[in-house]
């Protein structure tokens, strides 16, 4: 290879899992817990990640709204194989 030639583009990786805006609200007026305020990530292909926080952080609303166990108030979260709107 010489300098002037350029390696192949390597096509765009869509990420395994993604969530965004997700909002996920338990209870109603006074009494309403915001287990999580519009968050957005993405899960990348073949890479371990930690999600880490204090206790009641989200982190598990997180991941049931991101496996489909638990339905989000409202944003959206998908996978390499599904949609869940909130």
């Amino acid at each position: 290879m010489t300098s002037t030639d350029a390696p192949p583009a390597q096509p765009p990786v869509s990420p395994a899992a993604r969530a965004v805006g997700l909002v996920k609200t338990y209870g109603t007026g006074d009494a309403a817990v915001h287990a999580l305020a519009g968050v957005d990530i993405e899960f990348e292909h073949g890479r371990f990640t930690a999600v880490m926080g204090p206790s009641g952080s989200g982190k598990s609303t997180l991941m049931h709204c991101m496996a489909g166990l638990d339905t989000p108030t409202s944003g959206r979260t998908r996978s390499d194989s599904s949609t869940t709107p909130g």
